[in-house]
């Protein structure tokens, strides 16, 4: 086994012996942390949906009922401020932020998580999440919260933004990279970030696998190279 700065000998020495007590998954959570456990080399007892290396899919806030999967959307030139910092998780990587407004000056964030895989079809590749909320909802811990409806009809120009941003962050940083996209019990949410991707690149490859993030559920992978 390979060992790091975050998962040590000693930590996997404990780990063992909290096996051998038959100690329950959930109290070597609460010893060790789940976030903790993200950096065991078979992320053993880590639930990606309880950690904050990739947010949580179906914390998500968009009304999508009035999604058309049938219109083909083109980017809206949108104005953005861009920051960056060190991804927690892995080292000399870094996770992206932007905040865009729509015309009714609403605010919100897109960001791109950068994780890289020790399972599934992209093992090793440079990976990025994309996500996107109302900026002042990003922060919420209730996923109810997050669900609810906004009923502020931007879906379409919303649409649009993203393109717009993904394909200036795809120009910058997203050389030989896989965006993925995770699982969510809402199929419509899933088919919205999936038209995302599909509409704003022309040469891109959808692949359905496992992931280390997804915690048994689907990931949907997209490759730009043919």
């Amino acid at each position: 086994m390979e060992f790091n700065k975050n998962w040590t000998k000693e930590d996997n020495d404990k780990l063992r012996l909290f096996i051998r007590e038959n100690k329950s998954e959930d109290s070597i959570r609460e010893y060790f942390t789940n976030n903790k456990l993200f950096y065991h080399p078979n992320k053993k007892y880590y639930l990606s949906g309880r950690s904050a290396a990739i947010p949580n899919f179906k914390n998500k806030i968009l009304d999508f009922t009035g999604f058309i999967n049938e219109i083909k959307y083109e980017p809206l030139k949108t104005e953005f401020r861009k920051n960056f910092k060190k991804s927690e998780y892995f080292i000399d990587e870094f996770d992206y932020n932007y905040k865009f407004k729509t015309y009714s000056g609403n605010l919100y964030d897109v960001d791109f998580i950068y994780m890289k895989d020790t399972i599934g079809p992209f093992i090793g590749r440079n990976l990025y999440n994309i996500s996107f909320t109302l900026s002042e909802n990003k922060n919420l811990n209730d996923y109810i919260e997050y669900e609810r409806k906004t009923y502020l009809n931007e879906q379409h120009e919303i649409m649009k933004r993203l393109i717009f941003i993904i394909l200036n962050f795809d120009d910058k940083h997203g050389k030989d990279c896989v965006y993925m996209l995770g699982e969510t019990e809402d199929i419509r949410k899933i088919n919205w970030y999936r038209n995302l991707i599909k509409d704003t690149f022309t040469d891109i490859i959808e692949i359905i696998g496992e992931s280390s993030f997804t915690n048994g559920l689907n990931a949907y992978y997209f490759n730009k190279s043919i």
